[in-house]
């Protein structure tokens, strides 16, 4: 019994200096989502991505300036890689895009916004001979004329060097009781060199 004991207690004392040796010093190893770099920059609100040049080299556009006392909104381009374009007598101005069968290029329409908030004004423009050119003359179209579904420029289909644009004109009528109403007109005018 005397050697049970003595057995019992070197058993004991020397497990207890096993638990007291230090264990090898871990490393804690958190997991964390992987950085992604994108390659595509964040655009700018409102901007629109497009082929300006007809080569399928996209560079996005955006409104990069509005100056309210001057009345000139800026559009610039994505890098600078295109001039900026200003539109006079602006209080800012929403960018949209026009797939035209007479231009290679993607087109940019831009409804200019006026302290005028009864009309729209569009400006076409078109990147051709390394500078930005207006096939057409601004026009305006009233509020009163405005739809969701009107598409304020296109093709025209019986003629291939014209558009068709709308715009409004004050008419005079006397059977009303406004005796004035804005008409909705369409006219199909050439595209300048």
């Amino acid at each position: 019994m005397k050697y049970l004991f003595l057995a019992m207690l070197f058993l004991f004392l020397s497990c207890k200096k096993l638990d007291d040796k230090q264990l090898p010093g871990t490393d804690i190893v958190i997991d964390e989502p992987p950085v992604i770099i994108s390659e595509k920059p964040e655009l700018p609100e409102g901007a629109l991505t497009a082929d300006f040049f007809g080569n399928r080299d996209s560079v996005y556009a955006y409104i990069k300036k509005i100056d309210p006392i001057n009345e000139i909104t800026r559009i610039g381009f994505e890098n600078e890689k295109l001039p900026e374009i200003n539109i006079p007598e602006s209080i800012g101005a929403e960018l949209q895009l026009l797939k035209l069968k007479n231009f290679g290029n993607d087109i940019l329409l831009v409804n200019a916004k006026l302290k005028d908030t009864n009309f729209n004004e569009y400006y076409l423009f078109v990147w051709r001979d390394s500078v930005w050119k207006q096939p057409v003359n601004r026009f305006d179209i009233h509020k009163s004329n405005m739809t969701d579904t009107l598409i304020p420029i296109s093709n025209n289909p019986k003629d291939s060097t014209q558009l068709l644009r709308y715009y409004s004109v004050f008419n005079m009528d006397r059977k009303s009781e406004k005796k004035f109403t804005w008409k909705l007109m369409r006219e199909s005018v050439s595209i300048k060199e």
